[in-house]
């Protein structure tokens, strides 16, 4: 396994940039300019996509289902004022809007979560093999200096100039932050 670099670009031409300088001091088989495509857009099922449901629609099926049937049983007992086929109409319109209400009511319900990059934003990626430990850090230098955002660290196998096990929908090991460079100031 290859210690890897990588960092996100909005446009090919700011990746380009970034790959230009940092090819002055790495080897250009070791950098690697890819695309990302959007979360969800990365064809690991067999019918399309990457994963069994859309993270917003978590636990809206089970609101539905608990809705239209509340939804049902109001429309019924109403209905049954005007006769049977009355209840059962009613029962059914009930039943509709019930679910519809849940679902909607479902949506959503996990928004007070705090804000964790959970999977790849779509962009252009420039990942750099790490063959000198001593280049590391003037990698994820260059990246925030070009602009790079994300700039994550990985181990992954690297073969013929590319991350060829790549993951687009892993969560990414994002670079700490640079800690906050204070100045001194002496009293006079």
């Amino acid at each position: 396994m290859e210690r890897i670099i990588a960092g996100r670009f909005q446009t090919i031409d700011a990746a380009d940039a970034a790959a230009a300088l940092i090819a002055q001091y790495v080897d250009a088989s070791d950098i690697s300019v890819f695309y990302n495509n959007p979360p969800g857009q990365h064809d690991a099922y067999y019918l399309g996509g990457d994963e069994d449901e859309d993270p917003g629609t978590h636990g809206a099926g089970k609101s539905a289902a608990g809705m239209a049937v509340v939804g049902g049983l109001a429309g019924g007992a109403i209905g049954a004022l005007g006769g049977p086929v009355v209840a059962i109409a009613a029962a059914g319109a009930g039943a509709l809007t019930g679910s519809l209400v849940g679902a909607m009511a479902g949506l959503g319900q996990d928004d007070v979560k705090p804000v964790v990059l959970e999977r790849r934003p779509s962009g252009v990626i420039l990942s750099v093999r790490i063959a000198r430990p001593m280049d590391e850090q003037r990698v994820i230098e260059s990246l925030r200096g070009e602009g790079a955002e994300d700039i994550e660290q990985a181990k992954g196998v690297w073969r013929d100039g590319g991350w060829t096990d790549f993951d687009p929908v892993a969560a990414p090991h994002l670079v700490a932050l640079e800690p906050a460079r204070t100045t001194m100031v002496t009293p006079r």
